[in-house]
């Protein structure tokens, strides 16, 4: 350290500078915990029917490979999850759901099923908000996760003179997952009770419950529009 450098470290306004310096650090570390803000929400929501396909295939007039149709049933389901805004407009949420996942699958005999599952999405998403409109704070969200599928039951399909040999298997299935929605404050709810709607989909495999010949190798997006209440604290 030269000289010059010295006399600058040794000046005797410098303590006062990282006096300052301390202080405007400390300051903005108590004004960002005074704006962060955590609720906790319950939603209900509809899963859209969604399906998925795989063509059938053949090689000199002799099919190869039957194919599969895959559709799942429409179904109600809750999510509870847990917000926190660390910025008045950036956050992380984490999330817990259930939803009956009822899928029918068809195409040969082997493949005539329906499958009756339980669907437990688990995601974190990274959320942002928007600029309030009229009372309603409006944002977006992403992130991922996975989905298990526990099975619950499986039979005949539509098909029944088919032969059901299907020993479904539950799985996890990876998932990303996006999102837009508005939060709302009617004057007839306490400060710390909100309305929260919003619609959310997640992308992901279609679920073969690891069977080969159940697989359409396809990526479905199950659409979530949903409605719930939020408990702010």
């Amino acid at each position: 350290m030269n000289m010059s450098q010295k006399r600058f470290w040794m000046h005797p306004r410098m303590p006062r500078v990282f006096s300052g310096l301390f202080l405007l650090a400390l300051a903005a570390l108590f004004t960002s915990a005074a704006r962060a803000q955590t609720d906790f929400n319950l939603n209900l929501y509809g899963t859209l029917p969604m399906s998925a396909s795989k063509p059938a295939a053949s090689s000199g007039g002799v099919v190869t490979d039957p194919g599969v149709n895959q559709t799942a049933d429409p179904s109600l389901g809750f999510r509870m999850g847990l917000r926190h805004m660390y910025h008045p407009h950036f956050g992380l949420e984490i999330n817990w759901g259930y939803n009956r996942a009822t899928q029918n699958f068809s195409g040969s005999s082997q493949t005539d099923a329906t499958v009756y599952s339980h669907a437990k999405p688990f995601t974190i998403d990274y959320v942002s908000r928007i600029k309030a409109y009229k009372g309603f704070q409006f944002f977006w969200l992403v992130g991922a996760g996975f989905v298990s599928y526990d099975i619950s039951s499986y039979g005949p399909g539509g098909n029944t003179t088919g032969t059901i040999t299907v020993p479904a298997q539950s799985e996890i299935l990876p998932a990303g997952e996006y999102g837009i929605g508005a939060d709302y404050h009617p004057h007839a709810l306490p400060k710390f009770l909100g309305l929260r709607l919003q619609y959310r989909a997640i992308v992901e495999h279609a679920p073969d419950y690891r069977l080969t010949y159940l697989s359409t190798n396809n990526l479905i997006n199950i659409s979530e529009p949903s409605v719930g209440i939020t408990l702010k604290f």
